[in-house]
């Protein structure tokens, strides 16, 4: 039976816990309920989604770059809160029920996430326990974890499976680490980034042993190696013209080394992304700084209990990931959510290692407390407006609203009416409704265009559509001068739409 002090400590340890998870949720549900449209990424995955849940299609035929379990997780989503039976039977999905449906696992999976890195946090830290809750604090504000939380990018999920691979794996739970960690691989190919993390805790929890360091990897490595191979078998089973893999390098351009001159662009870039991993730009300055004196003083001092081996490990992953990222990969905010937990583990073991030190200090108690209510203060107004979509990190961030308008207005025209559509082929191919019988044509230049405009008898209207952020001259020109009528039908938020009429 245990022991009244201790049910006592367990009981606070819970209740601090659930206070932590219950402000994470408060913010992301709502994110959840901005008025918010899709990314065009978004409204891309939204698309093979949707037909999966409506159309049955399950294989996602399609040009594809992105393994399916994201998508299979949005579409089961959609067909359980959004889809609806027509009265002749057939299934649609209304585009509003679409958006909220495919994104409430996401937000799901951002809030169980603070749940998972306070359980690192105890595995690792097992003799300094207030890092545990210090980390899970710190996730449950973050700016970028809230302002991808109501997203349907793959890297939620992603970062979701991977971090529940490390949570295993500090548990000796080597199998299931491996199944996570497998799962995080069927969400997005960069999962396999996080190997040498999960290596790494097998050769710190087998105490550097080389023997007994080989049960734990063939027990890790037998899902993952499963897991590649199901997916092979299963982008085979498409029988698309470009694979999955191929499609994946094409628009990634790794091993791209990027010009001496385009570095300081870069750096500038992630650095402005980066100041919201853990709240406004200052303050992630400040936890950086601590970070770097509290691992001088700990070695130092040398502290009792200090993991040296994870710290070494989280540190060695991030300065890898972010240099390879900066010189080789495109760049984007969501591709800093895979050091987001390595990140938030550094500056929780941090102050931490400052508190201890700082024990001699008289009153220290109430000055951590009143660290922590600084810390919320300051980070909240950030962490509320990444959930209004405001930061320039996240989703669509407003760019696209009016586009679900745009979409109907197009739906409603005559049956089979042709639409030019050089820059909203993504979001259109959501916003344009479940069935329409419109057909969207793409060229790259207006040359293209209009060489198969001349060409084509069709009698269908045809429509060119102008997002107010490109310049359409050179295509008007070119449709004006190829004898084309041309007027504008439609002026509504950011977008034009114009009817052409071939005399």
């Amino acid at each position: 039976m245990m022991n009244p002090q201790r049910q006592k400590h367990s009981l606070c340890e819970l209740l601090t816990l659930v206070f932590v998870i219950l402000i994470g949720s408060s913010i992301r549900f709502h994110a959840l309920g901005q008025d918010m449209r899709f990314h065009p990424d978004e409204a891309l995955f939204a698309t093979f989604a949707r037909t999966a849940a409506v159309q049955g299609d399950w294989l996602l035929h399609g040009a594809l770059d992105k393994p399916p379990l994201t998508l299979y997780i949005s579409a089961a989503a959609m067909r359980l809160f959004g889809v609806t039976t027509l009265d002749d039977g057939v299934l649609t999905l209304e585009i509003h029920a679409g958006e909220f449906a495919a994104r409430v696992p996401h937000v799901f999976a951002s809030i169980l996430l603070i749940a998972c890195v306070y359980a690192i946090g105890k595995a690792v830290y097992r003799r300094q326990s207030s890092a545990r809750y210090t980390a899970a604090l710190l996730v449950s504000l973050s700016p970028m974890a809230i302002a991808f939380s109501a997203t349907i990018f793959t890297d939620n999920f992603l970062l979701f499976f991977v971090t529940l691979s490390v949570w295993m794996a500090c548990w000796k739970r080597w199998a299931w680490a491996g199944m996570w960690l497998m799962a995080g691989f069927w969400c997005k190919q960069q999962a396999l980034l996080y190997v040498p993390i999960i290596v790494g805790i097998c050769w710190i929890e087998s105490n550097k042993n080389k023997q007994a360091l080989i049960n734990p990897i063939i027990r890790i490595i037998i899902p993952v190696f499963a897991g590649i191979i199901m997916l092979f078998l299963w982008d085979g089973l498409r029988g698309q013209a470009t694979s999955l893999w191929d499609l994946a390098v094409a628009n990634n351009q790794p091993g791209r080394l990027e010009l001496i001159y385009e570095l300081q662009t870069r750096i500038e870039l992630w650095a402005r992304y980066a100041g919201y991993l853990i709240g406004p730009g200052l303050i992630t300055t400040v936890l950086g700084i601590t970070v770097i004196g509290a691992f001088i003083l700990a070695w130092w001092k040398q502290l009792e209990g200090n993991p040296k081996a994870f710290n070494i490990l989280w540190i060695i992953f991030i300065s890898v990931y972010v240099s390879v990222h900066l010189v080789a990969i495109n760049l984007y905010d969501r591709y800093l959510l895979l050091i987001l937990v390595p990140v938030i583990l550094l500056s929780a073991h941090a102050i931490e290692i400052l508190r201890v030190y700082a024990r001699r200090i008289r009153n220290v108690q109430v000055i951590g407390w009143a660290l922590i209510m600084g810390y919320m203060i300051v980070t909240l107004p950030t962490s509320w407006e990444a959930g209004d979509g405001k930061l320039i990190i996240g989703g669509d961030q407003g760019r696209h609203q009016g586009i679900d308008e745009l979409g109907q207005f197009l739906d409603q025209q005559r049956l089979g009416a042709i639409i030019y559509d050089p820059w909203l082929s993504w979001e259109l191919g959501y916003y344009i409704g479940t069935w329409s019988d419109k057909r969207r044509v793409y060229y790259p230049s207006p040359e293209l265009m209009i060489r198969d405009a001349i060409v084509e008898r069709d009698p269908a209207p045809r429509y060119f559509v102008v997002p107010n952020w490109e310049n359409p001259e050179p295509w008007l020109s070119a449709l004006s001068s190829a004898s084309f009528s041309i007027r504008e039908v439609y002026s509504e938020f950011s977008f034009l739409v114009y009817e052409l009429v071939p005399n």
